[in-house]
């Protein structure tokens, strides 16, 4: 038991460093890393894995997103005006999100997670391709602010998707806000500020919705497995300052190829 508990600590780390840098909720981590672990130490309750996955990451989640936001406040990297508009329609997505979420299969859960994330990838490899003779300076000078009404709509199908696959939302919201040139450091603080009520709304989703279920580990409050979910906060709050300073000190490419090659990595571990 203490070499799981300090696995999913280390685990924490690296997400807690992703966050800092790159404004990730962890969920593309945290999720598949605890599908693979109900597979191999709790096959009694595989057929819930997912449900169980996606809750403890969304669980997680609030309580780094708070700290990752802070740090970014304290730095000055959030644009709150862009911010605020996409947390109106989180309000809505998040609502149509959860309601759905409890009545789809843990299969269907993870097809889906799978799809979001090869499109996220050639996402990033074309912006990559495009952008091949650009440099980070031309980030952050001439932006292209979307119109409050975009920021609306992307706001309601980020909570929808981030609510279904318990994804924080920086992969839906960094590429969208890297494609209107603001740079990576301030794409991932605004993400990272729209994640807390993202989190705290679809973990309570699902700690109802899983609550009085006997098919599941012991101590879960819910469908969230308590034991995972505190080793991944101890350590992920290990990992966000040091994410934070990292991310003012690294250059834009050496983070854009960062960020791909950890798409890539994560989509290989879930297709196997």
């Amino acid at each position: 038991m203490f070499v799981i508990v300090l696995s999913f600590v280390l685990i924490g780390v690296l997400v807690g460093v992703l966050a800092g840098m790159f404004g990730f909720g962890g969920g593309l981590i945290i999720v598949p890393a605890i599908v693979t672990f109900i597979s191999i130490h709790e096959s009694l309750f595989v057929s819930n894995s997912m449900h169980i996955a996606v809750a403890t990451s969304l669980f997680v989640m609030f309580f780094t997103s708070i700290k990752t936001t802070y740090a970014h406040y304290k730095a000055n990297n959030i644009i709150w005006s862009i911010a605020l508009k996409l947390k109106v329609g989180l309000i809505i997505g998040t609502v149509l999100g959860a309601t759905m979420a409890s009545y789809l299969s843990s299969n269907l859960l993870e097809s889906l997670f799978i799809i979001f994330l090869i499109y996220t990838v050639i996402k990033l490899v074309l912006k990559m391709l495009n952008s091949a003779k650009s440099t980070a300076d031309e980030y952050d000078t001439n932006v292209d602010e979307p119109l409050p009404i975009l920021l609306y709509i992307y706001g309601i199908f980020t909570g929808f998707v981030s609510v279904v696959l318990g994804i924080g939302g920086s992969v839906i919201i960094v590429p969208f806000l890297r494609g209107r040139n603001y740079g990576l450091t301030t794409a991932a603080a605004i993400a990272s500020s729209i994640v807390p009520f993202l989190a705290l709304f679809g973990a309570i989703s699902y700690i109802i919705a899983g609550y009085g279920l006997s098919n599941l580990p012991d101590y879960c409050l819910g469908f969230v497995y308590l034991p995972v979910a505190i080793s991944l906060i101890i350590g992920s709050f290990i990992g966000i300052s040091m994410g934070v300073n990292l991310s003012g000190r690294v250059s834009q490419k050496i983070q854009n190829r960062a960020y791909l090659v950890i798409m890539i990595i994560i989509l290989i571990v879930m297709i196997l």
